[in-house]
């Protein structure tokens, strides 16, 4: 309880600190075009996460939990040079706990885990800025920079709770950042490939969309399949399917909220939760919603395209999947915050806060019920606990369909606007 009463309060404050930035955007631009970016930039992240992680993880002796235990299991598995799959389990991409290992030869403790996704995040924050770089000016870029720093969805997810769903954005765009750079589309390819043996297999969702938004996607392609082989026949020496086994039996446990966890109690279970066809189902519906908003975006610069369909993929598997809950909405945080959100209409903002904390909260109080899936509207009724859990769910899912359509009516005005 201790745990769901400090995130709402920390993503109360938070929304006062955003409150401010809108309130006072005027002065605060002013001030900003004043200031050197980089050291504004870095200064701000600095007293956003790692003054809280040194505050609460260092004075405080705070002890990280959540998904933090599993990574740090896996992690001191890697950081003893046993192979993934074979010798420990694990739900993610290959090279994921071999990554934190990184940060245990250096600090054998949870909390480096949690240092590590700080700066990662920091290098998807400054990647983000590059990337919008010709979009966005440097003022409106870095106002952005401070609203996302200062969310409870960013600021609760990463130093609370070291989460690593911005890496997919971040390696996505970083693979194009090097394309932009080389002039050679394949590397966007091989980056495409990259982020599947780092994150976890859903990074892969939104490459049939890229088929559409990619120039000479032949090229692209061909270096992703090369690429790709090369991963694969390596995972399969070392692992055989057990890199293909443990992901999928991952994606086969029902979480929430999303759109089964909502409707089965009001359907009272006939729609047969749990069953592999709804996996299928929903991969199905996300890769083809992204495909095809992909599709009617593909005369439309890249930069706003791809960071349109990404959040429009990810934000569909947010609520398709059976096995999907809130805090995903961190992979798409970003782009959503740059792009997508406009800061000087209040129903958009309100909404854009709200759906915040909902994300922040929901899982706190989901974990601490014992991960309730109610099959019935008499379960929820059951105790104030889980109406409260499941008003939860309804708000979160309600959020991510609002700013899906939000994104698709936007992006598709903005291919019939006049150049």
């Amino acid at each position: 309880m201790l745990v769901i009463v400090a995130k709402a309060i920390v993503s109360l404050i938070c929304v006062g600190l955003v409150s401010i930035l809108l309130l006072y955007r005027t002065q605060i631009e002013k001030w900003i075009a004043r200031q050197n970016e980089r050291v504004l930039l870095g200064g701000v992240w600095a007293a956003t996460r790692l003054f809280p992680f040194i505050v609460i993880f260092i004075f405080l002796g705070f002890t990280p939990f959540s998904d933090l235990d599993g990574f740090y299991n896996q992690a001191r598995e890697a950081v003893q040079f046993k192979m993934v799959y074979r010798d420990f389990y694990c739900m993610y991409s290959p090279f994921f706990p071999y990554v934190n290992a990184s940060a245990l030869w250096f600090w054998m403790d949870k909390k480096a885990i949690i240092l590590i996704m700080i700066f990662i995040e920091g290098g998807a924050l400054w990647a983000t800025n590059r990337y919008f770089q010709t979009l966005l000016p440097a003022v409106d870029r870095i106002y952005k920079s401070l609203i996302y720093l200062l969310l409870p969805g960013s600021l609760v997810f990463c130093v609370f709770g070291g989460q690593e769903d911005e890496w997919m954005w971040f390696l996505l765009i970083g693979g194009y950042l090097v394309w932009q750079r080389t002039q050679r589309v394949e590397w966007f390819g091989v980056g495409l490939v990259i982020g599947f043996m780092f994150t976890k297999a859903v990074f892969i969702l939104v490459g049939p969309a890229l088929l559409f938004l990619v120039p000479k996607p032949y090229r692209w392609i061909s270096a992703a399949m090369a690429a790709g082989a090369v991963c694969l026949g390596g995972l399969y020496y070392f692992t055989e399917w057990l890199w293909l086994d443990q992901p999928l039996y991952e994606a086969a446990t029902l979480r929430a909220p999303n759109w089964l966890s909502v409707l089965t109690p009001l359907t009272f279970d006939t729609l047969h939760a749990g069953a592999k066809g709804w996996n299928w189902l929903g991969l199905i519906i996300t890769i083809g919603v992204g495909a095809l908003l992909a599709y009617r975006l593909r005369k439309l610069d890249f930069i706003r395209a791809f960071s349109a369909v990404f959040v429009v993929v990810y934000g569909t598997m947010m609520v398709i999947q059976q096995s999907a809950y809130s805090s995903y909405i961190f992979i798409f945080l970003l782009p959503l915050t740059f792009a997508w959100i406009d800061f000087r209409n209040r129903r958009e903002v309100v909404i854009f806060l709200i759906f915040n904390i909902l994300s922040v909260v929901h899982p706190s109080v989901w974990w601490r019920l014992k991960s309730p899936y109610y099959h019935s509207p008499a379960d929820i009724l059951a105790q104030p606990g889980y109406a409260l859990d499941y008003v939860l769910q309804i708000g979160v899912v309600v959020c991510t369909l609002y700013f899906l359509r939000m994104i698709w009516v936007k992006s598709l005005l903005l291919t019939a606007a006049p150049r």
